[in-house]
């Protein structure tokens, strides 16, 4: 996460302030231009790292970059967030249509920069790009309800739906907003998220060679000159209905998660050096080969298989699924890793190996410091607290205010009885001032500092099988999980149904 995050760092202008978007592979520009997203990805990724190591350059960074975007990159005359800048901030053709994948990345950054602060400033353009979404994109028919891909730039007119409009918007922030707050207005959208997922989308499946159908008319009929379906966001669709069975437990989505992820493992996986392919044709079937002479894989489609693996393997226990999420991880680690200058290539042929056509190119409209520095953090996060059953610590950085605040502290998708908060420090003290169980931090007024977060998995406790034999006897040693917690909930299980 370090070294990942910090190869950014040169991509800052100092001058104007925010990222620049191109840049090569020693991290140096080589453009002026400033993408929206490119702002939004590495505000993403310095919070990240920030949560991760406890380093403030990183959420100061995320600080200034929100904030170029809050002064720059929104358009105050008709709502919704420009696509590009030049350098000083002035927009690149303000009347450009606004797609979907631009507003919701947008506020993918200020979704991860109010979990670490909580920040009052975070939350107002938080609210206010989501409410321009719902205003301007949302299709509230009953049968056709779903996010529109792209309007235009004074939003007279939305049309279309797509898979970016419909997955991303869950990945970005609705998720978020709903483990922030767990208010009923989020999971509600959700759930209609979830809907198109697997009525739109994986309903599409039976017709089509390989992957799914991703670009739709505004009532949902496919677009017939739409043919590419993509690995990874077959795979992403698998990792969001996983997390949405975390939270909102639903046989359906479980089997949604499990028939994309299996369809890749089955047609667009690499089974001997590991990882999926990219791009299909969906309807002859046909890898696209972009006029390489070898099958290629991208950075953020092998993230794809890793989060998706791991939830999935969280959920069924079932190996298949922790073997995708290694074999992806181990070839993303070995050859995807620039070791020499930091960040990560951006794609590599099927063996791991360069594709000189392609370059080395780091940063661009489509790439920046999120995909790679998110897969760093949920491996770091799902390989702690979902598969190793083990601790995980966050830090956070809360302001002081004037009155009493209560935070809920949820950082993943996951079982809500699964997840505890077993310590924290403020300022590297021990802070009491918690419910473990509810995962609920409280600040009294004038509080403030850095928080370091510890959850861990609240395990059911197991009884071994011992026949008739008693024990001798037994002692709770502390308070667990946290002794300066005055409460402890222990949760257990029988093997067998009986009388108690």
């Amino acid at each position: 996460m370090d070294s990942t995050a910090g190869f950014w760092l040169d991509a800052w202008d100092n001058t104007y302030g925010g990222f620049y978007t191109d840049v090569n592979r020693t991290g140096t520009p080589t453009g002026t231009t400033k993408w929206t997203i490119s702002q939004s990805r590495n505000a993403y990724g310095m919070t990240r790292a920030y949560m991760i190591t406890g380093d403030t350059l990183y959420i100061n960074l995320a600080r200034e970059t929100l904030q170029f975007m809050y002064d720059h990159c929104w358009d105050a005359a008709n709502g919704g967030w420009y696509q590009r800048v030049n350098r000083n901030g002035s927009p690149q053709s303000p009347t450009a249509n606004k797609n979907a994948f631009d507003q919701h990345y947008a506020l993918l950054g200020i979704a991860a920069f109010y979990e670490a602060t909580r920040d009052s400033l975070a939350w107002e353009w938080l609210q206010r790009g989501y409410a321009d979404l719902e205003a301007h994109l949302w299709d509230d028919r009953p049968d056709y309800f779903g996010y529109f891909d792209v309007g235009t730039y004074n939003w007279t007119a939305s049309t279309n739906k797509s898979f970016n409009a419909t997955v991303d918007a869950m990945t970005t922030h609705l998720l978020y907003l709903y483990l922030m707050t767990e208010d009923a207005q989020y999971l509600d959208r959700l759930r209609e998220i979830a809907d198109n997922m697997l009525n739109r989308l994986i309903a599409s499946m039976p017709n089509q060679s390989i992957g799914f159908a991703e670009g739709y008319n505004s009532n949902w009929s496919v677009t017939g000159s739409n043919t590419m379906t993509i690995m990874g966001h077959v795979l992403k669709t698998g990792w969001c209905l996983a997390r949405m069975d975390q939270i909102d437990p639903n046989p359906d989505y479980l089997q949604g998660a499990k028939t994309t992820v299996d369809h890749v493992l089955d047609n667009g996986y690499d089974h001997e050096y590991g990882g999926p392919y990219k791009d299909y044709n969906r309807v002859t079937g046909d890898m696209l080969m972009w006029g390489i002479p070898d099958t290629a894989k991208a950075w953020w489609q092998m993230e794809q298989a890793i989060t998706a693996g791991l939830q999935l393997y969280s959920l069924t226990g079932e190996q298949q699924y922790l073997q995708v999420a290694d074999e992806s991880l181990d070839f993303f680690m070995k050859y995807f890793v620039d070791h020499e200058y930091g960040e990560v290539y951006e794609n590599r042929a099927r063996d791991g190996s360069f594709i000189t056509q392609w370059g080395t190119t780091k940063g661009g409209s489509g790439k920046a410091a999120y995909h790679s520095t998110e897969t760093g953090y949920y491996t770091y996060v799902y390989g702690n607290l979902l598969v190793h059953k083990q601790a995980a610590t966050l830090f956070y950085e809360f302001d002081d205010a004037d009155s009493l605040r209560e935070f809920h502290m949820t950082p993943l998708a996951i079982r809500d009885t699964a997840l505890v908060i077993a310590a924290v420090t403020r300022d590297g003290q021990p802070y009491a001032d918690f419910d473990a169980q509810q995962r609920i931090l409280r600040l009294a007024a004038g509080v403030g500092g850095e928080f370091a977060v510890t959850y861990a998995p609240a395990a059911p406790l197991a009884i071994a099988e011992t026949g008739n034999t008693l024990p001798d006897g037994f002692s709770l040693a502390q308070n667990y999980p946290n002794p300066f917690n005055p409460v402890t909930h222990i949760d257990y299980q029988l093997s067998n149904f009986s009388d108690v």
